[in-house]
């Protein structure tokens, strides 16, 4: 009774006509997709842009690199069966192309030549041919050395109008810059050139985008080089307007009571032919032609000389200019105290020495309102020793020492030095 139901349902499905013709369908299918395979026709296809890797196994041995192999490509050809070697199946991560570099024994430039193989170690199609059968490669031992970069303004017209404006030294963003190569080119550097090009007539301090040129001494390029700079170099052209101004002087160290009452100055000649920068102009009353430290003020009349090419608020035009200055503090009185055991601070130490200061008598003078000078003991006093700058060494040498006063109308006048011991 089963087998009679078994011989029914094929019965039924064989007679079904829909069943039938799927199963038609899907046996056409294998057998087309057998024959295809099969019979796939072989064809030639070129995959573009296989990377070339330099074999530096055996030039590592004497110390040499390679130059000049960086993003090098070529395009390889294979044959294979259309299936094998589609631009969706085959592509440049799939191929290797080796420079080799057996005969490499000295520094210098070689042809080498390039063989292109399958990653694959069993694959279904050949290698027929590739772009290029050679590349040239310098080896040599690396090389690395700082290289200043010397900024250069190129304009097409005048770079400012100078009966208005003054340019001072190109600034670059980078001021060297780290160059590596081989050896024997990098030793024949002799300057970085940052150009920057600008229609000119500049009237104001301007930045533009610089191309960086490595050069031998007869402006030639240096081949083979790599460099850390920025990939944006800049030139920064600085303008300043040039004007007349009243001229001033600032204070340093000044008592408290001083800052919004400054002692009377006369400053002869009173104004100075001078170049500032445009956005600073606008509202510029005077400008300072210097800083007059406190303790170079004496009680009653003060008598100083300042030079022009001293000022740091412009530009003088004619750095030659000095300045006669008169500063008048009124009938002040003046006292002398010695201090037994200075207080004496050390500060901006940019080493790991250790700066101790020996503590000896000073002696200072004082000057201030009578009153207040009587209030004064050697506790009022202190010293700072500012090592910004200085070249600290081991040993015994000399500080010179800023004198802090705690009043508001008194000032120490004069300077001040202390011995001090520096060790590790």
């Amino acid at each position: 009774m089963p087998t009679t139901n078994k011989r029914a349902r094929v019965s039924t499905l064989l007679g079904n006509t829909r069943v039938m013709a799927l199963v038609a369908f899907l046996l056409a299918l294998v057998i087309w997709l057998a024959v295809s395979i099969n019979e796939s026709p072989v064809v030639d296809r070129v995959v573009r842009d296989v990377k070339v890797e330099v074999d530096e196994s055996m030039p590592a041995q004497l110390g040499y690199e390679a130059f000049g192999a960086e993003n090098l490509y070529v395009d390889v050809t294979v044959s294979g069966k259309r299936y094998e070697v589609g631009d969706n199946v085959l592509t440049a991560d799939d191929l290797t192309v080796t420079a080799v570099t057996t005969s490499v024994d000295s520094p210098g430039k070689y042809t080498l030549q390039l063989r292109a193989a399958s990653k694959d170690p069993n694959p279904d199609y050949r290698i027929i041919s590739k772009s290029k059968d050679t590349i040239d490669v310098y080896f040599d031992a690396p090389k690395t050395i700082d290289v200043p970069v010397e900024p250069v303004v190129r304009s097409s017209g005048n770079l400012v109008d100078s009966s208005k404006f003054l340019t001072q030294d190109p600034i670059p963003s980078q001021t060297s810059v780290a160059v590596r190569g081989p050896a024997t080119y990098v030793e024949q550097i002799s300057h970085a050139y940052a150009y920057a090009d600008t229609s000119g007539n500049l009237r104001n301090s301007e930045t533009f985008d610089a191309t960086l040129k490595i050069v031998d001494e007869n402006d030639d390029p240096v081949r083979y080089l790599s460099t850390d700079a920025a990939e944006n170099i800049t030139v920064t052209v600085p303008v300043y307007q040039i004007t007349t101004l009243p001229v001033t002087v600032a204070f340093s160290n000044t008592p408290a009571a001083y800052i919004d009452h400054p002692p009377k100055i006369s400053i002869s000649p009173s104004t100075i032919h001078v170049a500032v920068d445009p956005d600073k102009l606008e509202g510029m009353k005077r400008i300072s032609i210097g800083t007059i430290d406190f303790s170079e003020v004496e009680s009653g009349t003060t008598s100083l000389t300042l030079r022009a090419s001293d000022m740091t608020e412009g530009i003088a035009m004619d750095p030659s200019d000095e300045f006669s200055v008169t500063i008048n503090t009124g009938n002040l009185s003046t006292r002398t105290i010695q201090i037994a055991r200075p207080t004496i601070k050390v500060t901006n130490n940019a080493t790991d020495l250790e700066v101790r200061p020996i503590r000896e008598p000073i002696t200072v003078t004082l000057i201030g309102p009578e009153s207040d000078l009587a209030e004064l003991t050697a506790s009022s006093i202190t010293f700072t020793a500012d090592l910004t700058g200085r070249n600290v060494e081991e040993g015994t040498t000399r500080l010179a020492l800023t004198p802090s006063v705690s009043s508001e109308t008194c000032w120490c006048y004069g300077s001040y030095t202390c011995r001090a011991t520096i060790r590790s």
